[in-house]
């Protein structure tokens, strides 16, 4: 699926929704989120994701716009396991950027995205990893762009999302004819419920997720032809796939194992199993995992040697299938549209599900952040006041100047050198103060006035000097502010 925004993609009500509805969402203020609870997302009972974490994340600017990220596109109904890819490829960003002392959106550019794609070959990442990557990077700023948070220009990706995603010469992603045969000829060797999912996967080229959930309840029929009735992995809208009379007679097969052995308890077409000492296959009533599905195939691939042509055993995935249903259609000449109705390749209605999002009331937060203020510098000198738009703006703004101290702002234009001042943040040009820090500027005069007097009584002279200098420096920012109250 492809998630390039097209201009405008964006409904105008969203354009104009207002910040202040996450500002107050406890889920902020939290580094691990719940699926369900917090969420309310469905889980997949084939691959649980219960939680999502973005304590990796180190600056904190870029951990709330995430979290943002996130909480909008939970609306979407993605999947948790989706939701958590798109975390992983915002922590290797993170990552990186700690790397390269990165510590201002303003140095994110073009060079950057560029160092950005070595790193990630350095982790030798696969082709569709890094434009997982690419993808996720690309909405990601797009939103904040358009939301007017962050001003990062995504011209680098464009062109790479798509034409990246292409296998390596060595990276074979179907499986290979004699791999195809070697696994027909050897199937009769798996428990029977496993031979079943294995002959409608490769049949179909379903996701393993459709696969494994599957409802006992599953066949249609329609006038003379036979469909399938699923749940879209990706979607979660009910879909319908043509087959033939003779997968139809495997289903039938597999609706009477589970009968036999649940009744009516369970109504999954396929169950897991409890391995027992001398039971190779115990039917218990849940999911099976995708893990367990994948470790079935690889066994039989280990004992009974399925390999390649260069006699390296093969390595069975369950998205190999689809990648070969797909490739064998292709080579058959078989039409792209024909191919993407068969393999269900469609794009959700993303602004059905914007429309979920409630707004919040704001308190005295919003009244905070809202407010006009006015700094000045080390001459204690007005140096601009500042009447922040957009809450949001204003509260991402703060995250990116909380460099060094708990009160202040550093506006240096661009960190790409470590600072000269650290620790003495007050005696510097750009770090600009309001009236907001006024109380602490005051605690900090009556510490540094108590530490000059020891000083002076010991004859600490070169500390003494340095004191002085503090003690100056605070007083000229503190009269600056208290003008301003006046």
């Amino acid at each position: 699926m492809s998630e390039a925004y097209p201009a405008g993609y964006y409904p105008d009500w969203i354009q104009r929704l207002e910040a202040e509805q996450f500002i107050k969402n406890p889920l902020l203020k939290k580094d691990t989120w719940h699926t369900v609870n917090d969420l309310g997302l469905k889980i997949n009972e084939h691959h649980k994701c219960l939680t999502l974490k973005f304590g990796e994340i180190d600056q904190d600017w870029l951990k709330l716009l995430s979290k943002i990220y996130i909480l909008l596109r939970s609306r979407l109904n993605l999947s948790a396991q989706y939701l958590k890819s798109q975390i992983l490829c915002l922590k290797r960003f993170s990552q990186f950027l700690r790397h390269q002392s990165i510590y201002s959106a303003e140095q994110i550019d073009n060079q950057c995205f560029e160092n950005f794609d070595y790193y990630l070959r350095l982790l030798n990442l696969s082709e569709g990893s890094i434009s997982r990557h690419y993808t996720t990077l690309n909405n990601f700023f797009l939103l904040c762009r358009r939301e007017g948070w962050l001003e990062v220009n995504t011209y680098w990706f464009e062109g790479r999302r798509r034409g990246i995603t292409s296998p390596k010469n060595d990276e074979i992603e179907y499986i290979p004819e004699e791999v195809w045969h070697q696994l027909e000829q050897h199937l009769h060797y798996l428990p029977e419920p496993i031979q079943r999912m294995v002959m409608v996967i490769k049949t179909t080229g379903m996701r393993i997720g459709e696969l494994l959930n599957l409802p006992l309840d599953c066949l249609r029929k329609r006038g003379t032809q036979w469909r399938l009735r699923l749940m879209s992995e990706k979607y979660q809208i009910e879909d319908e796939l043509p087959i033939s009379t003779e997968l139809v007679a495997v289903i039938k097969e597999q609706q009477e194992y589970i009968r036999q052995h649940f009744d009516n308890s369970y109504q999954k077409l396929f169950c897991s199993n409890n391995p027992k000492k001398n039971c190779k296959f115990r039917p218990a009533p849940r999911v099976m995992t995708t893990n367990t599905f994948h470790r079935w195939l690889n066994q039989l691939s280990q004992e009974h040697n399925i390999c390649t042509k260069d006699g390296q055993t093969w390595h069975f995935k369950s998205h190999q299938f689809r990648k070969t249903i797909a490739t064998i259609m292709t080579n058959a000449g078989v039409r792209d549209l024909i191919i993407q109705k068969y393999l269900r390749h469609r794009s959700p209605d993303m602004q059905n599900y914007y429309k979920h999002l409630l707004k919040q009331v704001l308190g005295d937060e919003y009244q905070e952040l809202i407010k006009e203020k006015k700094y000045v510098d080390n001459t204690g000198k007005i140096v601009t006041s500042h009447q922040p738009k957009n809450p949001l703006t204003e509260l991402l703004r703060r995250k990116m100047y909380q460099i060094t101290t708990q009160y202040g702002e550093c506006h240096r234009p661009l960190l790409k050198s470590p600072c000269q001042t650290v620790n003495a943040c007050w005696r510097c040009q750009h770090w600009w103060t309001s009236t907001d820090d006024l109380n602490y500027l005051k605690d900090d005069l009556k510490r540094v006035a108590e530490e000059l007097i020891i000083a002076e009584k010991l004859g600490m002279v070169r500390q003494q000097q340095g004191l002085e200098d503090d003690h100056h420096s605070l007083v000229i920012r503190i009269q600056g502010l208290e003008e301003i109250n006046d």
